[in-house]
């Protein structure tokens, strides 16, 4: 109780811009015993409560801050009926999750951070909407969680506008990779000692670093447009890495970023050298990296790997944005009424390439 008072009466002095002084003044008390209860050693008499709450404008509900606990119940509800979504894949019905929250406390900067979150990664987010709660984001709040997911939301969408001087400058004032929490609290335990959290976090970090060199790998394929045998070793090295950080063969959650490499690797091997043996390679490695992901657990450990073992991963760290299975996305995109553009057509009628679609048809009925 003692910390909830302290908490509000210093959130309430800030809000109204008084001094300790001037409430000591109106309850006829002294300046320390004010400065005490901020501190959170002691407590204001009963009698007192009602005279601090008139002084400041609040009830005594809000005094007490269970204004703030009923605000953090119903808030918990959005993020466990958001999180439902986030695992199905349903973006749209997310952001009406947030929409819904934001109505009901519309200053909150906590749901307008969650709604700018959720429209960005929605299919049916507008970039205008995105920039404009950003921005206020950016304006308001002194959280840096909430204040570094507005700075990143809004340099994509800046560059999605073509506004890339803004997005540069807004860039500009981010630390380096090298200042962040993961790699220095990584450096901390190092120095303690602490064998067990070192572990854990330099294996985390390695993680991120892959997910990094991917992405990045996939830049260099774009700043060599038109270069496809380049976009073919950059795909190489990126399943090279794959193999090497997940030495024992198992990619867990990393099987639907190299699922993707390799079903680009079999388009160019078809559309540049018409080389069915390495087409097939990588369109059977594709589809066994779609089932593999599609067939993970709820959660499970890394065990064996070099550089993850012992890493804990569950399903519910992660957000889709469709309600698509990554085996139904790779079929659809395969298969004679899919996304792909007749680059397969030679290879449809193989058995080989049946027998493709029909291990992913029946991971689709699972």
């Amino acid at each position: 109780m003692n910390i909830i008072i302290s908490k509000r009466l210093r959130e309430l002095r800030a809000k109204k811009g008084n001094t300790q002084e001037a409430l000591a003044d109106f309850l006829s008390i002294s300046i320390p015993a004010v400065s005490k209860w901020e501190r959170g050693e002691g407590l204001p008499d009963v009698t007192l409560l009602p005279k601090i709450a008139a002084y400041y404008n609040v009830t005594l509900d809000e005094l007490f801050g269970m204004d703030e606990a009923r605000r953090r119940d119903r808030i918990a509800e959005y993020e466990a009926e958001s999180e439902k979504y986030d695992r199905t894949g349903e973006a749209e019905k997310r952001v009406e999750v947030w929409r819904r929250a934001v109505e009901e406390f519309p200053n909150d900067l906590e749901c307008l951070t969650r709604l700018m979150q959720t429209l960005h990664g929605s299919p049916n987010g507008t970039t205008d909407e995105v920039i404009e709660l950003a921005e206020r984001i950016l304006r308001e709040s002194t959280d840096n969680h909430q204040r570094n997911s507005a700075t990143q939301v809004l340099a994509l969408n800046l560059m999605c506008e073509e506004r890339y001087d803004e997005a540069e400058k807004l860039i500009e004032t981010l630390p380096s990779i090298w200042i962040t929490t993961d790699r220095l609290l990584c450096d901390l335990y190092c120095n303690k000692g602490d064998r067990e959290k070192g572990k854990e976090a330099a294996c985390g970090n390695i993680m991120y670093y892959f997910d990094m060199a991917l992405r990045d790998l996939y830049n260099l394929c774009v700043f060599n447009k038109g270069d496809y045998e380049h976009y073919i070793k950059l795909h190489e090295v990126a399943i090279k890495l794959a193999d090497v950080i997940f030495d024992d063969g198992f990619y867990g959650f990393y099987n639907c970023r190299i699922y993707a490499r390799h079903y680009w690797l079999a388009k160019l091997y078809t559309n540049l050298h018409n080389d069915e043996e390495k087409a097939r390679y990588h369109l059977e490695a594709a589809a066994k990296c779609a089932i593999d992901y599609d067939d993970l657990p709820e959660e499970f450990t890394y065990k064996g790997t070099l550089f993850g073992d012992g890493l804990r991963w569950t399903q519910k760290n992660i957000t889709r944005n469709s309600t698509q299975s990554i085996c139904e996305t790779l079929l659809h995109t395969i298969d004679d009424h899919g996304l792909d553009d007749g680059s397969f057509d030679r290879w449809r009628e193989k058995k080989w390439f049946r027998d493709i679609v029909a291990r992913l048809e029946k991971q689709k009925e699972v």
